[in-house]
């Protein structure tokens, strides 16, 4: 308790909690970033991180939902309690980290701002497949800013106790909508059982934890008292309440505290004036009842603070009679004296392990119960982590060379897509004549501006490779395109063309920059966003078939006479398509020609 605001008064058990949720949490990030780059070396670093984080975020959520349902079945978990505002404002800022990674990711560098692009990229709220599972995660995000942002007591003041307790209840409505934004996001990109069995049992353990805690609950408002005179309700003995403790009973819908301390018996409301915290599990300590959320005081006989402080609580009259307590059921005005029943005075105080943060040391016995509390904490987020590393799918061998800039020299084909032509002085039958790199610029923008006016033409570039399994792009380094040679040296021939006929594929429409290897996994409902701004960039849009075997064929997309079509196809991006068009074979790279009209939603 303190007469003065300050920002964070780190006392040695604060400090001692802080660091250690920091040391899990980096522990836990090092895991993850580590062995996943280990058992996914094709995943890049800004994948890795963006998981780390969001599980991270996700697994703090379960711990801080499960700590108050713990205290609640076995008071020895306090401790995790006592700062658990601590715990609250390190999960926003990981969840802050994690979104503004995806948002820098996914939206960033586009033709659209990327917070109006993550509200406006997918809009398919009509289906739970395609449902837009981000604008979730950002919903959940608010809510857990405001929660962080009115963590402090003066906000607790200055809101009321009632306002401020309901506003950060929504800490549940932030967890359903988290579970919606995994459920509807990564657990349908990842389909291994493993991650789905990860995220039912962690909604498993919060619903068992709250139903027990709410099961011993009702226990005690069900419990039914004897009527005695003039009102007062016969509770309990008074050598069933423990010296310096207190018993609680229910009556008329109201929790009561009974306290014995120093040879009396005086009754309190139950509710702590602060956090609502349960006084009848607090301790009297140098004469006072001790809250043991967070260590406000009351004086037993009055219900009110101990000057200069200003908080008060209910008092209730109570008698003791032949060795049985009672209470009166109504409540007195907050701060009322009430004298106080005479018992027989215990010789000595019992010893217990009741912890208070503001304390230099924790009880012994408690202090080793915590430590191996924390440790078995670190077992469960190591696994934790393993398990989401482990039920990843495999990453493609994608690399995009984002520090090697290279030099190139060809000709310029500006349709279908525009290339990048190379000769093959060597090559024989039956490969092309030449190697056929499609161009694209930085960030998520095409090229058919930095190539117009080149068609034909032998030109000088620099970019860099981007390249996945066969197929290989060139990113262009913004005026680095120069003519190389006099304008009628138009450099190899025109590459032979084989065309398939019309057929009917079923696949998903990707962009070709990201799938060739910018961004792994480069296809899926969580690369859908990030999909739409590419191909709105001008970035060609392809079609991805999975074959026999599980392999994949990769065709460019363009209009039935090789125009481009990249926004008449953003609304069916990232999701199942059935297409019939033309298949053509361009020297070594696949095209198919369709009408946007012909792609149809599976």
């Amino acid at each position: 308790m303190s007469l003065q605001y300050r920002a964070i008064g780190w006392n040695r058990q604060k400090k001692i909690y802080d660091r250690t949720v920091l040391g899990l949490v980096g522990g836990y990030l090092a895991l993850f970033v580590g062995v996943g780059a280990w058992v996914h070396p094709y995943a890049t670093i800004e994948t890795l991180l963006i998981r780390g984080l969001g599980t991270a975020a996700f697994l703090l959520l379960h711990v801080i939902l499960s700590i108050g349902p713990l205290c609640r079945i076995d008071r020895r978990f306090l401790p995790l309690l006592y700062n658990r505002r601590h715990l609250g404002v390190t999960l926003f800022w990981l969840a802050a980290a994690h979104g503004l990674f995806a948002l820098v990711q996914f939206h960033a560098a586009g033709d659209l701002n990327p917070l109006v692009s993550l509200l406006a990229g997918n809009t398919r709220y009509d289906s739970l497949a395609q449902f837009p599972f981000q604008q979730l995660g950002l919903l959940a995000l608010l809510i857990l800013f405001l929660m962080a942002a009115t963590s402090h007591d003066f906000w607790l003041h200055n809101l009321s106790p009632r306002i401020w307790k309901g506003l950060h209840m929504s800490v549940y409505l932030a967890y359903g909508l988290l579970m919606g934004h995994v459920t509807l996001g990564v657990l349908q990109s990842e389909t291994s059982p493993l991650l789905a069995a990860a995220v039912a049992l962690g909604l498993a353990v919060v619903l068992a934890l709250h139903c027990a805690a709410a099961w011993r609950e009702h226990r005690l408002d069900r419990a039914r008292h004897a009527a005695g005179e003039q009102g007062f309700v016969e509770a309990f003995e008074v050598d069933s309440i423990p010296n310096n403790r207190a018993r609680v009973l229910s009556l008329g819908g109201e929790r009561i505290a009974v306290f014995r301390y120093e040879g009396c018996v005086s009754a309190l409301s139950n509710v702590c004036a602060h956090q609502n915290g349960p006084l009848g599990e607090g301790k009297v300590i140098d004469g006072c009842v001790t809250c043991p959320w967070h260590g406000y005081q009351y004086l037993p006989g009055s219900g009110a603070s101990p000057p200069p402080f200003h908080e008060k609580v209910a008092t209730f009259r109570v008698r003791v009679m032949e060795g049985q307590v009672f209470v009166h059921p109504m409540p007195l005005p907050p701060g009322t004296p009430v004298e106080p029943a005479r018992v027989p005075e215990r010789a000595a105080a019992e010893k217990d392990e009741f912890y208070i943060g503001y304390e230099p040391q924790a009880p012994v016995a408690l202090g080793r119960r915590i430590r191996g509390t924390v440790m078995g904490l670190a077992a469960i987020a190591a696994a934790y982590a393993l398990v989401w590393v482990v039920g990843q799918k495999p990453f493609a061998p994608g690399v995009f060379e984002f520090l090697t800039v290279r030099e190139f020299v060809g000709v310029v084909e500006e349709h279908p897509v525009p290339a990048l032509l190379v000769s093959r002085p060597a090559a024989q039958p039956p490969l092309a004549p030449a190697s056929r790199y499609p161009l694209v610029s930085s960030g998520k923008h095409g090229a058919a501006k930095d190539v117009a006016g080149f068609h034909g033409r032998r030109v000088r570039l620099s970019g860099l490779l981007v390249y996945r399994e066969g197929l290989t792009m060139i990113e262009l380094v913004s005026g680095s395109l120069q003519p190389a040679g006099s304008p009628a040296d138009t450099g190899p021939e025109s590459l032979a063309v084989r065309d398939f006929g019309r057929l009917v594929l079923k696949g998903e429409i990707v962009d070709s920059k990201c799938y060739w290897g910018v961004m792994n996994p480069g296809n899926g409902k969580v690369h859908k966003d990030c999909a739409v701004r590419c191909i709105s960039g001008g970035i060609p849009p392809a079609f991805l078939v999975k074959g026999r075997q599980n392999r994949s064929v990769v065709l460019l997309l363009v209009g039935p006479n090789g125009e481009s079509i990249h926004r008449s196809v953003l609304d069916r991006v990232a999701e199942p398509v059935e297409i019939q068009g033309r298949v053509m074979r361009l020297g070594d790279t696949l095209i198919l020609k369709a009408e946007p009209s012909a792609i149809r939603r599976l």
